[in-house]
C-alpha cells in the first residue's frame, strides 16, 4: 500500500545533461511505486550545457515534476536554498543526481518519519579515499569541534531528509553563505545518522578541487563562528603584553647597564613578530569585514530565470494533496 505522505525530492544540477534524464527516470519509479503525493523539484544552477534542453522533453513525459532554473551559478548550497523554499512536502529528501541512489528514499523517510529526526547520509567509502583528502577532513573536523565550536556531522553528504518543521527553520536563515551541514546542526532538531555507499553514475568522480574545499571550510567557520576574532583578539593582547615587559626590559637594561651594544638584531626580532601579529589580526578582521558588508546589502540569495512544470502536476486528478499521516 502506497504511503499518503506528500515527499518533495530536491536535487540541484549544474551541468548533468548527460545523466539527468536516467537519474529524473530513477527517482520517478521510486515515487510512484511508494507515494501517492510526490513532487521532483530539479534547480537548475546555471548550467551552460544542454541540461535544460534535455529535460523539457521529460515534462511532458513524466508527472510531478518542478524545474528551476536560476539566471546564472550561484553554486550548490544557494540551490538547495532554492528547492527548500519552493518545496511543500511533509518530508523533503535533497540528493545529488550523480552520486545518490534515489532507491534509499522510501527507507530514508521512514526513519525519519519513525524517529521524528533529520537523516543525515554518511559517506561508507570515506576510508577509501585518498590519504591527503582523508587528513584534511580530519583536521578540519577536529578544529571546528575544538576551537571553533561548530558540531559539524563528520563524511556528511547532501543526501538527507528534513522535516517540514526543520525545512521552516532552515529557511528561515537569511544568511548569504549557507552550508547545510553546518545549519542542520545549529537549528537543533534531532538527526540520526545514516550510512550507505555513494554510486557514481559517470563511472568518475567530480569531485571539488583543493583549493575550492579549502574556500568552502574558509566559509563555513567564518560564517558559522565568531571564536576566530576570540582566538585573534587573544593573539593580539598576549603580543601587547610580551611588547610591555619587552619595553620594561629595554628601560632596565638603559639604567642599570653602562654600556648597551646596538641591538639591531632584537629590535628587527621585535618589529618582525609584531608586524606578524598585526597583519594575522588584519587578515580576520577583513574576512569579517568581508562578511558583513556581503550581509548588510541585503541581496535576494538568488534570482530565478524560468520556473516550468511537469504537463501533470498531480498523478491523479481526483487528488488535491489531502495526507493522513502528516505530523
Amino acid at each position: 500500500m502506497k504511503s499518503s505522505l506528500f515527499v518533495s525530492v530536491a536535487a540541484p544540477i549544474h551541468n548533468d545533461a548527460d545523466i539527468i534524464e536516467s537519474f529524473v527516470k530513477d527517482v520517478i519509479s521510486v515515487m510512484k511505486a511508494e507515494y501517492e503525493n510526490y513532487e521532483i523539484i530539479l534547480v537548475d544552477d546555471g548550467s551552460t550545457d544542454d541540461s535544460a534542453h534535455r529535460l523539457r522533453p521529460l515534462l511532458h513525459e513524466l508527472e510531478c515534476i518542478r524545474v528551476l532554473r536560476l539566471s546564472r551559478r550561484f553554486g550548490l548550497e544557494i540551490a538547495l536554498t532554492a528547492a527548500l523554499e519552493s518545496a511543500i512536502g511533509d518530508y523533503v529528501v535533497t540528493l545529488l543526481p550523480n552520486s545518490d541512489p534515489p532507491a534509499l528514499i522510501p527507507s530514508l523517510v521512514a526513519t525519519a518519519q519513525s524517529q521524528k529526526a533529520v537523516i543525515l547520509g554518511i559517506d561508507k567509502n570515506w576510508p577509501r579515499r585518498p590519504w591527503t583528502r582523508r587528513l584534511a577532513g580530519r583536521i578540519f573536523h577536529w578544529s571546528c569541534s575544538r576551537i571553533f565550536g561548530l558540531a559539524i556531522p563528520e563524511h556528511t553528504t547532501h543526501l538527507r531528509v528534513l522535516t517540514r518543521q526543520a525545512v521552516n527553520a532552515v529557511i528561515q536563515i537569511k544568511d548569504k553563505y549557507r552550508h547545510l551541514r553546518a545549519l542542520t546542526p545549529y537549528i537543533g532538531y534531532q538527526t540520526v545518522r545514516y550510512e550507505y555507499d555513494q554510486i557514481n553514475r559517470r563511472g568518475r568522480p567530480r569531485g571539488d578541487s583543493f583549493w575550492e574545499s579549502l574556500e568552502d571550510a574558509v566559509n563555513i567557520i567564518v560564517s558559522s563562528s565568531t571564536r576566530p576574532l576570540r582566538i585573534i583578539s587573544l593573539v593580539g593582547l598576549l603580543a601587547s603584553v610580551l611588547n610591555l615587559l619587552y619595553i620594561g626590559y629595554v628601560i632596565a637594561i638603559a639604567i642599570f647597564k653602562q654600556k648597551v651594544a646596538e641591538g639591531w638584531i632584537t629590535l628587527s626580532f621585535q618589529h618582525s613578530v609584531m608586524f606578524f601579529f598585526i597583519f594575522a589580526i588584519l587578515t580576520v578582521i577583513t574576512e569579517y569585514i568581508g562578511r558583513i558588508l556581503n550581509e548588510t546589502k541585503d541581496r535576494p540569495l538568488y534570482y530565478i530565470r524560468e520556473e516550468i512544470n511537469s504537463s501533470v502536476t498531480l498523478a491523479h486528478q481526483d487528488r488535491r494533496n489531502v495526507v493522513t499521516e502528516s505530523e
